[in-house]
């Protein structure tokens, strides 16, 4: 019996030893594998940091673009609208010039005039006028223009 007690023990002390040695081996390997995870995790969060740069970057230059296409859009709406002003301006003074041709050919040139000495009508040069006539059977009169 005393056999089988030793023989009790050396397992036990076997087992212990072989217990020990196997933790410390799992506690060796743990580690290794954790620096391996560990490293790996910086790996990707740098990878994952530049992805987001360059997307960061690839966005600022759209929106840099399409900031541009918007000016030169505004910029030609703005030059177009103007354009058409000018056209409506344009058409507006040429109206009212023939209005003046068209005027000044149903006044023969005549122009009023006033200053500190009265009221006048200014007559174009080879016109002269004529204050004895009456028209409508003698019920008015004015003054005829008369071209000599």
């Amino acid at each position: 019996m005393n056999s089988l007690l030793t023989l009790a023990k050396d397992l036990e002390q076997k087992s212990k030893a072989q217990q020990q040695t196997t933790g410390e081996m799992l506690k060796a390997a743990f580690s290794e594998h954790e620096k391996s995870v560990r490293a790996e995790l910086s790996e990707s969060e740098k990878r994952i940091s530049a992805a987001i740069l360059d997307h960061d970057r690839k966005l600022s230059s759209a929106m840099r673009q399409r900031t541009k296409g918007m000016l030169i859009a505004s910029s030609a709406g703005i030059l177009w609208w103007q354009g058409q002003q000018m056209l409506d301006n344009y058409t507006s003074i040429r109206e009212q010039k023939d209005a003046l041709e068209k005027l000044n050919a149903r006044t023969w040139g005549v122009r009023y005039q006033e200053d500190n000495q009265g009221r006048f009508l200014v007559l174009p040069e080879g016109v002269k006028a004529d204050t004895n006539w009456t028209f409508d059977n003698g019920r008015k009169n004015g003054i005829r223009l008369v071209q000599e």
